[in-house]
């Protein structure tokens, strides 16, 4: 059994480890310790101040070229969709701000919005669509099997009112005048929100939502344990809509190039052309320069992130 006298030495063992610690510390390691931590400091404050200094530099160079660009839109972008009719795909927390100004940038370029719709949260989920699935089925016989396929293919004819992604090839010609009724439906079914007739375009501007966070959201819906995930379901939708237009451009703000659709687009190197930069002024410019690039058949990333190819494509020939 321990006794009084193991807890005295004990106690007496703490203090004096700790008397002989601060005779030390005040003492002959009191220079080399002090030293040794006051550089660490220094060190560090070196750091921050040359850290803080580089980007003050470069969100300077950012906002010159932002600057440069906005205040040279008119020249930028000409006539380049002159008699163009585009699409405006906004996500659902897409900026009402930035869909306004890519909007208006388009209608500068001498194109007009053919189509103007939002998705939502569930616009191409599989949670609760068997009898939506069983309604675009009456609509168009020839979906394909797989039910999130189905789904976005129906989506794509929808909006571009082309089919060829179907298997039967007779039954393309019939789809591609169903393409309204599919439209009604996303819209009826609450999966589409518009303001606008149906208008089928071939050249599409797909606007993410405002910081967006859509890399980090890889789980599948806890609802449908056999739903994709929501950036799965996008991306498809996105590539599927590449393969049926003429333009596609993906555009959101710095948020989006991090985090967001722009992000995982540029890593999976899709087809879609993307654009950073909404928020500033010279990323609807930019954007506007991509969608005619594409139409032109040029494909790339652009804006200011680091992994952006270039600031904008070169300028396409303007329309007659």
């Amino acid at each position: 059994m321990i006794d009084f006298r193991y807890h005295l030495v004990s106690l007496v063992s703490v203090f004096l480890a700790l008397a002989v610690g601060i005779v030390l510390g005040a003492g002959p390691l009191k220079e080399p310790i002090g030293e040794s931590l006051q550089s660490q400091v220094d060190a560090l404050r070196a750091d921050r101040d040359d850290l803080r200094t580089k980007i003050d530099a470069a969100n300077g160079n950012i906002d010159k070229q932002n600057d440069f660009v906005t205040s040279a839109a008119p020249e930028l972008i000409g006539d380049t969709l002159k008699g163009e009719n585009v699409s405006i795909i906004g996500a659902p927390q897409a900026d009402p701000e930035q869909v306004e100004e890519v909007t208006n940038r388009i209608k500068e370029a001498g194109g007009t919005i053919g189509g103007d719709v939002s998705f939502v949260d569930n616009t191409l989920s599989l949670a609760d669509s068997a009898d939506f699935l069983a309604g675009l089925r009456d609509i168009v016989p020839n979906l394909p099997k797989d039910d999130s396929t189905a789904l976005r293919a129906a989506l794509v004819i929808a909006l571009t009112g082309n089919a060829s992604m179907l298997e039967d090839s007779k039954n393309r010609k019939a789809a591609v005048k169903k393409s309204s009724a599919l439209f009604d439906a996303f819209v009826d079914a609450g999966r589409l929100r518009t303001d606008t007739d149906h208008n089928p375009t071939q050249l599409f501007v797909v606007i993410d939502d405002e910081n967006s966070t859509l890399a980090e959201d890889t789980e599948p819906s806890p609802e449908a344990t056999d739903d994709k995930a929501n950036r799965t379901l996008i991306t498809d939708f996105i590539n599927s809509l590449t393969t049926e237009s003429e333009s596609v451009v993906v555009a959101g703000d710095a948020g989006s190039a991090q985090t967001g659709l722009v992000s995982i687009l540029r890593t999976e190197k899709s087809r879609a052309s993307t654009v950073d930069g909404l928020g500033l002024g010279a990323g609807a410019v930019i954007t506007v320069r991509a969608l005619a690039a594409g139409e032109a058949g040029t494909h790339g990333h652009y804006g200011f992130a680091d992994d952006s190819e270039q600031i904008m494509p070169g300028k396409p020939k303007e329309k007659d």
